[in-house]
């Protein structure tokens, strides 16, 4: 029994003796990782205290784009196509050929309306010759009254033959040069309906192509008929300050990652009646378009600057990244210099910022330069980044940009 005792008791020593050895392996695991967690240097990072700011509204409006001008080719008689001038879907030019339909009848109706016109002509000649006899003749009593009156009914007859075969010389020559299908305007043509060795009829339905304009095009946008005062009312009060040239600049998104359109549109005009349907009204802006990225129909989204002003907050758009999801989300720092992701909503651009309508507040620190090398939790050194006008902040950013990257890149290094 004293034997079983001691067992006991050994056993009891040994299993102390392994828990306090296990418990200084953890205790010294955790004051490794808090001693490499203190060595290793903090991101270098410029950041921007968020505050909320004045600006002009810029809410996005859904449009679609309008080609700036449509011609639809359809043709003025009927007949074979003989050939097909053009490449489809390339540039043609205001005049040129695109279609050639057999001309072998209208040339024929061509030539008989010009022997009409001859005939006619021949017997005006011979009419002119009777009335001038005539008119010598009743000088002497030789021919009555009568027969002179004739005369020269004949002759106003002849008068009325020429014109009459005057202008059927010039319809059948009309019809002989509409054989020749030609560009009313200069664009981008589509694929053709009809080939080679087609029968077509004049002005039929179906067009054998048609022709877009594409640069510039416009955007019609579309607003809600109650927020269209709001609108109408800043027309008046920038019309009134800066005159009746005042315009209205347009700013475009379009695709799944809110690309911004690099040119700048204007407001062109506003329709003065409501869309029963869709209760909205209207807005007409006109872009440029050097290199046919708009295309008609596509759907965009556009915000007119200057239509009131609103205390909101807004961030530089390099600030904000887009999620695979397609959700955006910034890199905010805490009190402890730790940084994390957030998710904001954005409500639309301002200058070369993001207005934010969810997600951050006043106080909040947002990371502009140097989220790259970020995982969540990272510990971080902030730098403010200062600049003349907080709107231009992304320019400001871009200045100390490559410096971050550098820092973050030694940074690093020397963890390594």
């Amino acid at each position: 029994m004293k034997y079983f005792f001691f067992i006991a008791a050994l056993g009891l020593l040994i299993t102390a003796g392994c828990g306090d050895n296990a418990d200084k392996s953890t205790s010294e695991a955790s004051q490794d990782n808090e001693l490499q967690t203190k060595e290793r240097p903090a991101h270098q990072v410029g950041v921007v205290t968020i505050k909320e700011q004045a600006i002009a509204l810029n809410h996005e409006l859904p449009g679609r784009v309008k080609a700036f001008m449509t011609a639809d080719i359809r043709p003025q008689v009927s007949g074979i196509i003989q050939s097909r001038f053009f490449e489809e879907g390339s540039l043609v030019e205001e005049g040129q050929q695109l279609y050639q339909i057999d001309p072998a009848r209208y040339q024929a109706d061509y030539q008989s309306a010009k022997a009409s016109l001859q005939n006619s002509k021949a017997e005006l000649e011979l009419a002119l010759a009777f009335q001038s006899r005539y008119q010598s003749l009743i000088k002497t009593n030789t021919v009555s009254e009568q027969t002179f009156d004739s005369a020269k009914a004949s002759v106003a007859k002849a008068n009325a033959a020429v014109a009459l075969s005057l202008a059927k010389v010039k319809k059948a020559k009309i019809n002989l040069d509409y054989t020749k299908v030609h560009a009313p305007i200069s664009g981008y043509i589509s694929p053709s309906t009809v080939t080679k060795g087609a029968l077509i009829t004049a002005q039929q339905q179906t067009a054998l192509a048609t022709i877009r304009q594409l640069d510039p095009v416009y955007v019609d946008l579309s607003q809600s008929a109650a927020d269209a005062k709001t609108l109408q009312q800043s027309l008046m009060t920038s019309r009134m300050t800066k005159g009746e040239d005042a315009k209205f600049e347009v700013t475009l998104l379009f695709g799944n990652n809110d690309f911004i359109y690099p040119h700048k549109g204007s407001l062109y005009a506003t329709d003065l009646a409501v869309d029963e349907n869709t209760g909205t009204i209207r807005l007409r802006s006109i872009f440029p378009n050097p290199n046919a990225a708009l295309l008609p129909g596509m759907f965009v989204r556009g915000t007119i600057e200057e239509m009131g002003i609103e205390e909101t907050i807004i961030v530089p758009q390099k600030a904000v990244s887009i999620e695979a999801d397609g959700s955006k989300v910034v890199w905010v720092v805490d009190a402890n210099n730790i940084a994390n992701k957030r998710a904001v909503v954005t409500s639309g651009t301002y200058k070369n910022n993001w207005v934010i309508k969810s997600g951050l507040k006043t106080g909040d620190t947002v990371i502009v330069v140097g989220a790259m090398m970020l995982q969540p939790g990272a510990k971080v050194a902030p730098k403010n980044i200062k600049s003349k006008d907080s709107t231009n902040t992304s320019s400001g950013a871009t200045k100390s940009d490559d410096h971050a990257t550098a820092n973050a890149e030694n940074n690093k290094t020397s963890s390594n």
